[in-house]
């Protein structure tokens, strides 16, 4: 009986799922903030949750510490960091500027968001992502409004009401798409000291550069799977059909 009681508790405190919790404290901190009104320092607890989030799988594999506990953990963590954190900032903002809030484009960016959790759970294949990840769906929702503010953008309220709630439209209906998109396992990255300076240096100054330079990566990733799937369909069309043999 202690056996089976122990069972469910024995992957459960490691360093991977402590970096999990992590990122859940700092998605906890930008709904407590946003919903107080305090949109100042949402983009260091964002950013924070991203490199959590990237880190607890690469830890756990270093460790051996992988496990089904920590792969359902890091889901519920990230339904609520990718997830609910986005919608909560972006209702927040657009009732500052006085924008109204279209609840149903919220309710579809969360429910895709959970679902798209949900699907990579029980995909076979890790290497290819299938619709787009729910990481770089939250941020180009929270780092529009970040980044705006930080460089003292003033757009229409109108227009961000238009823009915001057909993101959020347009993104949950990407995260359940049939899409494939390029992740790190497909391209078969290592990391290790040499690949984490190199990456450290070109976000570094890509900031430092413009801030809107990272958010246009970010738009085009988006971009490229209903890209690649048209050029692929095109492709498929223009391919010479072999003619058919008569019947004997």
């Amino acid at each position: 009986m202690q056996l089976k009681l122990r069972a469910p508790y024995e992957n459960l405190v490691t360093a991977a799922n402590f970096i999990t919790l992590c990122s859940l404290t700092c998605a906890i901190l930008i709904i407590s903030r946003a919903l107080s009104g305090q949109l100042a320092f949402l983009g260091t607890l964002f950013i924070a949750c991203l490199v959590c989030d990237g880190a607890d799988g690469f830890v756990a594999r270093k460790t051996g510490k992988s496990s089904d506990l920590g792969t359902q953990l890091d889901s519920l963590s990230d339904a609520i960091a990718f997830g609910v954190a986005p919608v909560v900032v972006a209702d927040v903002y657009l009732r500052s500027i006085g924008a109204e809030v279209f609840l149903p484009a919220q309710i579809a960016f969360c429910a895709c968001a959970v679902m798209r959790l949900a699907m990579f759970n029980v995909q076979k294949d890790k290497s290819i992502f299938l619709g787009l990840n729910t990481p770089s769906a939250a941020s180009l929702v929270v780092l529009l409004i970040v980044i705006g503010r930080y460089s003292g953008a003033t757009w229409p309220p109108e227009t961000m009401q238009h823009v915001i709630n057909a993101m959020l439209f347009v993104l949950a209906a990407s995260m359940i798409s049939p899409f494939r998109y390029l992740s790190s396992k497909s391209l078969k990255l290592r990391l290790n000291a040499t690949t984490v300076v190199i990456g450290a240096v070109f976000v570094v100054g890509s900031i430092w550069a413009s801030p809107w330079s990272v958010y246009a990566y970010l738009v085009i990733y988006a971009l490229s799977g209903p890209i690649t799937a048209t050029w692929l369909l095109l492709r498929r069309l223009r391919r010479p059909r072999s003619p058919r043999q008569p019947p004997r």
